[in-house]
């Protein structure tokens, strides 16, 4: 390989950035070093199975490659790539001599802001997730579809593979029988899965996508939730089904025990992509994506620090495979300002406490069939009776393929007509699955109090419209039946204890 010794001891050193203090970062596939308002990235001469940059041509296309793959999430913080050259002087940044070597210019941004670090903070929010959400989603969407034949036999590779390099990575307490078993798992569930794979990859779901989209790589930038360091070394290992792509965020907000947080981001994710039926893939997907980063966290050229997290990503690996549950609907309705959403989030980890049920929230999907965030205010005329029809009919139709995905659906509506309420319990029955339905109630002071206090909400509920949904009694047969006058935390004991028979009805 060739020596980067010269190029290295340059941008490690003030005097090539006017004095400038220099931060260097090496990671198993590049130098860092961080100055000023500028980072620097070379791309150490290295060869894997997976990434060639032995010589200085493939590191100068590398930087190129990354430059424009990254710019697709990231277009203010991926700069140039710049040359280093080689003159009589030395190795510094004067045109004159040879090329010695090229970088990555990018923006810099705190370390800190990354969301790994974030999360370690606690500094993340609710609406940070969503705009995530939205930011992956509209990438993917984007993104022309790769007709790719066989991508079932595809994963059966990238499994073969992980499975060798986990035997061959020597991970602390973790032996070749472990290996072995999730290996078996993996192709268990493989086989399960393979047609649907085979499909996927005929109908455009297999896209050019990040590759690499943990939570390291993902920072605030700007001010919003920015994707970074996709993966520009190795088109096969981006060019992947969406939901793999998606897959490493949520699994790995999993792994730093946010499972919260990745429900959120992937009901977010799924109301803007509709792609509920590819739920039945993600167990088998976020198992991948842990062995990967288990994988590639024992290393041996990663820091101690890395290594360390080898062992709980092969964990939860297995543990993906082994949390197969049984699929329910739940239909949430009550006049606006009742606490529906709140309790809708909150009860999906009752039912689904590996990864959470998925949450349909007619609000949500109104927005979407008008092609607008969930968040911007709906003209009157989108709340007319043909357009409830539609959203009930979208709600009714993702329910049916979130549990035909082996996942629990929460459908969270006003159900203000029984015609609805009794459509839900016909799918349910159809789709031999249990079906719960909770009517939440609240004095009307306290709903006129909640939607006033409301801020930026995919319900555009007002005073007026809770005014008007009252002039109807409801007459509420065979649901829960659950006060929410008070805090969410007491709505969701009185319903859990309505679930198991407390309740009136």
């Amino acid at each position: 390989m060739e020596s980067q010794k010269a190029v290295v001891d340059f941008l490690s050193s003030p005097s090539s950035f006017g004095g400038a203090p220099v931060e260097r970062i090496d990671t198993h596939l590049s130098y860092v070093f961080l100055v000023g308002a500028r980072v620097y990235k070379v791309k150490r001469a290295v060869q894997y199975d997976f990434a060639d940059f032995s010589t200085i041509e493939q590191r100068k296309a590398a930087c190129e490659k990354e430059v424009e793959i990254n710019r697709r999430t990231a277009p203010n913080m991926y700069l140039r790539a710049a040359p280093i050259y080689r003159g009589p002087e030395g190795v510094g940044w004067k045109a004159s001599g040879e090329i010695a070597e090229w970088a990555v210019e990018m923006a810099r941004f705190d370390p800190g802001d990354e969301f790994d670090a974030l999360l370690g903070r606690n500094a993340l929010n609710v609406a940070d997730i969503e705009r995530l959400a939205d930011k992956i989603a509209a990438f993917h969407l984007e993104a022309a579809p790769i007709a790719m034949a066989g991508a079932g036999e595809r994963q059966a590779g990238v499994i073969e593979q992980i499975a060798g390099d986990l035997d061959a990575g020597k991970i602390s307490a973790v032996g070749p029988d472990d290996v072995a078993r999730w290996a078996a798992l993996a192709r268990d569930e493989l086989d399960t899965c393979r047609k649907r794979l085979d499909a996927r990859g005929r109908r455009g779901f297999v896209r050019h996508c990040h590759g690499d989209l943990h939570l390291a790589n993902i920072c605030m930038f700007e001010g919003e939730p920015t994707p970074f360091d996709a993966i520009e070394f190795n088109d096969e290992i981006a060019t992947v089904d969406v939901l793999y792509d998606l897959a490493f965020t949520t699994m790995d907000f999993i792994h730093h025990g946010r499972r919260d947080l990745a429900n959120l981001l992937l009901n977010r994710y799924l109301g803007a992509t509709r792609d509920y039926a590819g739920l039945r893939l993600m167990a088998l997907f976020q198992s991948m994506r842990a062995g990967v980063r288990a994988m590639v966290a024992s290393l041996p050229a990663q820091p101690e620090k890395t290594r360390c997290q080898a062992k709980r990503y092969f964990d939860l690996a297995l543990d993906c495979l082994n949390a197969a549950g049984k699929p329910q609907l739940i239909a949430v309705g009550g006049y606006s300002g009742t606490g529906k959403s709140t309790l809708a989030r909150r009860l999906g980890w009752e039912f689904d406490p590996h990864y959470g049920a998925i949450v349909l929230r007619s609000d949500v999907a109104r927005k979407r069939l008008e092609g607008l965030a969930p968040e911007t205010r709906l003209e009157p005329e989108g709340y007319a009776g043909d357009r409830t029809a539609q959203v009930y009919r979208r709600l009714l139709r993702d329910a049916r393929r979130v549990l035909r995905a082996g996942h629990t659906a929460i459908i969270d509506a006003t159900f203000l007509s029984s015609a609805h309420r009794q459509a839900v319990q016909q799918m349910a029955h159809k789709a031999d699955v249990p079906f719960t339905g909770i009517w939440l109630t609240a004095p009307r002071e306290t709903l006129l109090d909640r939607v006033a206090a409301r801020g930026k909400d995919a319900s555009d509920a007002t005073g007026a419209v809770v005014l008007k949904q009252l002039e109807i009694d409801q007459d509420i047969r065979d649901w829960l039946v659950i006060d929410a006058g008070d805090s969410p935390a007491d709505t969701l004991a009185r319903t859990l204890d309505a679930f198991r028979g407390g309740g009136e009805e």
